[in-house]
């Protein structure tokens, strides 16, 4: 990926935040899906952008062989893993949400390093601190 992403990556990115939006306003009670509940909405789409957020730094961090992001991708991938297992409540929300907000520091240390473009480390920037606040707000709602 280069400086610029194309409208594509973008739109892509900016679309993924949509579920994060919707998992406050399911908990709140503004809306609902037939057949799943706030909860399992949030947990099971964290657990999938995790998965994916990891590949990519893992993918990334397999050009130089770089042992923090090859580690660092794998820990965080269990992390998320482990808090849908046994820490659905709103401490988990919290806690899910400083794993995101690590992810950004890895990807930060993969754009130091040049394994990451810098238009995708902004639109990291922007995307990361969005779902941060989304599960801060579903953590509040939840208490």
């Amino acid at each position: 990926m280069n400086d610029h992403p194309s409208a594509i990556i973008r739109t892509l990115t900016f679309a993924g935040v949509i579920p994060f939006v919707m998992a406050p306003m399911m908990k709140a009670g503004w809306i609902a899906l037939p057949g799943t509940s706030p909860d399992l909405w949030l947990w099971s789409y964290a657990v999938v952008i995790s998965a994916f957020m990891a590949g990519a730094q893992w993918g990334s961090a397999l050009s130089r062989a770089d042992t923090v992001s090859l580690v660092g991708s794998n820990v965080f991938a269990l992390a998320v893993f482990a808090l849908a297992l046994w820490v659905q409540r709103p401490a988990g929300v919290l806690a899910l949400a400083v794993l995101f907000a690590a992810q950004l520091l890895l990807d930060y240390r993969q754009q130091r390093l040049d394994l990451i473009s810098q238009g995708y480390w902004r639109l990291r920037c922007t995307i990361t601190p969005l779902v941060c606040l989304m599960l801060v707000i579903y953590a509040g709602i939840a208490t």
